[in-house]
């Protein structure tokens, strides 16, 4: 297809357009340390992102359904034996991570400037 005839370009903002992904792996980080009584880190990552995969179809993607998945997570691997302050300090981190402020990937306000006078941009 010839570029003259392209019309509008679609962006899926998160990590397109803003960095996203880091404030997630930050989160995953402190999750596991909170719950390092429990589980060593190595595990702790590799069997949340299985509770995560596990809740995609039912959750889909974003802040809330990570929490929600991070709550999930800590209680089956503490075996239900997880103190309530443990999971009142994940809500708490995902609050922050709600509150965190965007940071737009460097020079993409220069490209969606330079796009717009030749596309619709969605």
């Amino acid at each position: 297809m010839a570029l003259s005839k392209i019309k509008a370009i679609a962006f899926d903002a998160d990590d397109t357009l803003w960095e996203n992904e880091t404030l997630f792996r930050e989160t995953e980080q402190q999750f596991c340390v909170l719950l390092k009584d429990y589980i060593e880190e190595e595990t702790c990552n590799r069997l949340l992102f299985e509770v995560e995969m596990k809740n995609l179809p039912l959750y889909g993607y974003g802040i809330k359904p990570f929490t929600l998945s991070l709550i999930e997570a800590a209680i089956q691997f503490s075996q239900g034996k997880l103190p309530v302050s443990i999971i009142e300090k994940i809500i708490n981190i995902g609050k922050e991570m709600l509150h965190a402020p965007v940071v737009l990937i460097n020079g993409i306000e220069e490209t969606l400037h330079y796009l717009t006078a030749q596309y619709r941009l969605v």
